[in-house]
């Protein structure tokens, strides 16, 4: 961690530099930027994701299960076939901290055979180049998906999704994305959706450049937590919503 880190307070944003992790998510690169969570993203524990994923937002029991699975150790599915919930885990085994807290590191989250998966909004599939890091192309595509220039609804999501389900399968070869991915990508999507949405589940502009542009909370923009968490019986609908509209198979 460098020494500029040291002086930042929680809350206070500073976009992490070259020898700090970051992970294809931009919501976590974010709570990192701002200090919720290890601003060099490493070492991370359980706890400390899941209070970090609370504070924006979303309910214990939807932070709670994320953290769960994602703390499991990394096992890889047998050569052939599709992973399963049990290929989720992103630690290696024995991945603790000095006080032998299980500990996680932001760029495992795009370690293969895991949780991440292709057809990202905004980032290049792993047979294709940069899996990580903000694809410029794809965040111009992402910004010009809105129907109405200002907002963005789970339709306009939604559609987005399946657009580049279908730019993937031409340009890739060796995509990755079967019905069990699918929904997950529509989840994260959805989180996005959920936390950061006003009325109808519609995301202002501003936001989305804040996050995915930034990788910022949307402070300065007048976005604040919401008052009633996301729980997953919500979180489900959303995704299931956003799912209507991205069904590509």
């Amino acid at each position: 961690m460098s020494s500029e880190n040291d002086t930042l307070s929680e809350g206070q944003y500073h976009r992490g530099g070259a020898d700090d992790l970051r992970s294809p998510c931009p919501i976590l690169n974010s709570l990192a930027n701002h200090g919720y969570i290890a601003r060099d993203g490493r070492n991370i524990t359980g706890s400390q994701l899941k209070a970090a994923l609370e504070h924006i937002g979303l309910g214990f029991d939807t932070a709670g299960g994320l953290v769960k699975i994602a703390f499991q150790d990394h096992v890889d599915p047998p050569e052939g076939t599709p992973r399963t919930t049990a290929n989720f885990g992103l630690r290696d085994a024995g991945q603790v901290n000095e006080d032998g807290d299980p500990v996680l590191n932001l760029d495992q989250l795009g370690r293969p055979h895991a949780i991440e998966h292709d057809v990202s909004v905004t980032r290049q599939d792993r047979a294709l180049g940069d899996y990580i890091h903000l694809n410029p192309d794809l965040y111009q595509q992402l910004l010009a998906s809105s129907s109405n220039g200002t907002s963005f609804s789970i339709s306009d999501i939604g559609n987005l999704r399946k657009k580049r389900f279908e730019q993937s399968k031409r340009d890739n070869p060796e995509l990755d994305l079967d019905k069990r991915m699918h929904y997950i990508a529509c989840a994260e999507v959805g989180g996005i959706v959920g936390v950061f949405g006003k009325g109808l589940y519609h995301v202002p502009k501003e936001y989305i450049e804040a996050i995915f542009g930034e990788e910022r909370l949307p402070f300065d923009e007048g976005w604040r937590p919401r008052w009633t968490k996301l729980y997953l019986p919500e979180a489900g609908a959303v995704t299931l919503a956003i799912s209507h509209y991205a069904w590509p198979f």
